[in-house]
């Protein structure tokens, strides 16, 4: 018998180690007892440094109070999957979807069986998707209002210039009438910046306020 169950041993190490996949086991407390060269490389460490640590110090601080749960999930359930963001040696946290199961061989301990891929990639090239589409949102919806607000705009400045180059403003209102130009003028140029927004640029106008869209910096010109 062992004559059979050795060469096949060896045949699904070897499968497991020259495998794309990320592949590893651990037990049911997260030590890792096997890693293949798949998933150490892309860690950026040896196999031999990550075995027999826990899974968990691989994960990011901002997940890695999940970690718990997940043992407790895969001790009551056959199997387990979802997203995990792992810390690479260098620092760079990566995203990884698994889909893990648990396994025990006749007469040994429970443990689990890890698979995943690296989807970073994959959900950087979303998130850059997503924010063209909500460009292109901000941009289409601004080009609008500023042609609504940019006609009557030009009609009032043009209006009170004339007015008072004819002479028609009272001393009185003067002063006024020079302050509305002005404030017309400021107007105009923001008009202009949001029918030029390239890009979603926020600042915070306040500590206590939610930033908001800056138009000078998402604009061109």
């Amino acid at each position: 018998m062992s004559r059979v169950v050795e060469p096949s041993e060896q045949r699904y190490r070897a499968l497991v180690e020259s495998s794309l996949g990320l592949i590893c086991t651990h037990d049911m407390a997260g030590t890792l007892l096997s890693v293949n060269r798949a998933a150490a490389d892309r860690l950026g460490y040896a196999a031999e440094e990550l075995v027999g640590k826990s899974l968990g110090d691989f994960l990011a601080p901002s997940v890695r109070h999940l970690f718990p749960q997940y043992l407790d999930r895969i001790g009551h359930a056959p199997a387990d999957l979802g997203l995990m963001v792992v810390v690479t040696r260098a620092g760079e946290e990566r995203i990884w979807a698994y889909s893990n199961v648990r396994a025990q061989e006749p007469g040994g301990p429970a443990y689990v069986l890890g698979h995943a891929h690296d989807i970073t990639d994959i959900k950087r090239s979303d998130a850059r998707a997503g924010e063209a589409e909500a460009l292109r949102s901000v941009a289409q919806l601004a080009l609008a209002t500023a042609h609504q607000i940019n006609n009557p705009l030009t009609v009032i400045i043009a209006s009170l210039q004339l007015m008072t180059a004819r002479g028609q403003v009272p001393a009185e209102a003067a002063g006024y009438v020079e302050r509305a130009i002005r404030a017309g003028e400021q107007i105009r140029d923001i008009v202009r910046n949001m029918s030029r927004i390239t890009r979603l640029e926020l600042s915070r106008q306040a500590p206590q306020l939610p930033p908001v869209l800056d138009l000078r910096k998402s604009s061109d010109g």
